[in-house]
């Protein structure tokens, strides 16, 4: 056995409702020492579990007694019917002798969740109240929105003129409808150029320019963009982005690849060779400041292993048994300044 396979756990362990398999507990011919022990330590005592209360060891071997229920209409593999527990009792030492039950019905249901009248965490509505109720939101929520108008829109060539927009989503114009548009030219006595929208501000807005509002696209004065700033922003090269010290430029998703190319290491091994219990391995990455995962290749389970770095460009992996060729695939892991 290797005695190098210890990990070492300065902190409590929760493992996600996850199973403890092939684990055994400390076994003791003699009671241990409980100085400075806190209460709960659990061992295995001549075959038994006990665990210290603080105050003394409790035998953890307790065998339930039996009480046979004179009723119990949930034994059965398959209930009749929606069965609520109607009934439960017990004897004098907290254990259940009887469990009686019934079958919940609708008019349960009704009488005890449904309340149109009302809208709380406690009572629910008839599926008639969810589509009013629905229907209303949905109604409320389009009031004043910008609806989209594919096609686009084209102004008036001459000054002083309007053309009337096309309706889309509707056989008229409505409050909210939104045009882009395509060609530069004159909305009234506003000059208009591609990519300005035009919004109806009313109902059947027609060519009446007073019934529109003009948003432009262009902006007079760019400035530098900051972090407080709306504006124009540079791209970073690579190397400017790997160094990090500029906050007057933009990074790319390939400014951002040479960044994580160069900060983040990972690679893959595979280990073991039929006899070896400690496997020397060289990433050259001048830390030892490593992660590792490791995976056993016949069924991808996850594996604890012992993963020491014993240079900044060498770690040691050791097992408590040889492993064979290739067993297990371990990728390690390190961020660079």
């Amino acid at each position: 056995m290797n005695n190098n396979a210890v990990i070492s756990n300065n902190a409590h362990q929760d493992n996600f409702f996850g199973e403890l398999r092939r684990t055994r507990f400390h076994y003791y011919d003699t009671l241990p020492s409980t100085s400075d022990v806190p209460a709960g330590w659990v061992i295995d005592y001549k075959g038994k579990l006990h665990q210290w209360n603080g105050s003394e060891w409790i035998n953890l071997a307790y065998v339930h007694p039996e009480y046979p229920l004179t009723n119990n209409p949930f034994q059965t593999d398959q209930t009749s019917g929606l069965m609520l527990l109607s009934q439960i009792l017990t004897n004098s030492s907290g254990h259940v002798i009887k469990v009686a039950g019934r079958n919940l019905t609708n008019a349960d249901i009704v009488s005890i969740f449904l309340n149109d009248a009302t809208q709380s965490g406690t009572y629910t509505w008839s599926s008639n109240k969810i589509k009013t109720y629905i229907e209303n939101l949905i109604g409320q929520s389009l009031t004043g929105a910008l609806i989209y108008q594919p096609g686009g829109y084209v102004p008036a060539t001459v000054k002083g003129s309007m053309t009337a927009p096309s309706p889309v989503t509707s056989a008229t114009i409505k409050t909210g409808m939104v045009w882009v548009i395509t060609t530069n030219g004159w909305v009234g006595n506003e000059p208009v150029s591609v990519g300005d929208h035009l919004i109806a501000n009313t109902d059947n807005a027609s060519n009446v320019t007073a019934n529109y509002q003009i948003i432009e696209k262009g902006i007079p004065d760019i400035v530098d963009a900051t972090d407080s700033v709306k504006g124009l922003i540079q791209i970073a090269t690579d190397v400017e982005a790997i160094t990090g010290t500029d906050s007057s430029k933009a990074m790319t998703p390939r400014s951002t690849k040479a960044v994580l190319d160069a900060k983040i290491k990972s690679k893959t091994w595979q280990i073991g060779d039929g006899s070896s219990v400690t496997f020397p391995i060289t990433h050259g990455w001048n830390t030892r400041d490593v992660d590792y995962l490791c995976y056993r290749n016949a069924d991808n389970r996850k594996i604890n292993v012992s993963c020491v770095p014993v240079s900044p460009n060498e770690v040691q992996i050791d097992v408590l048994v040889p492993l064979t060729p290739n067993e297990y695939r371990i990728t390690l892991t390190a961020r660079l300044d």
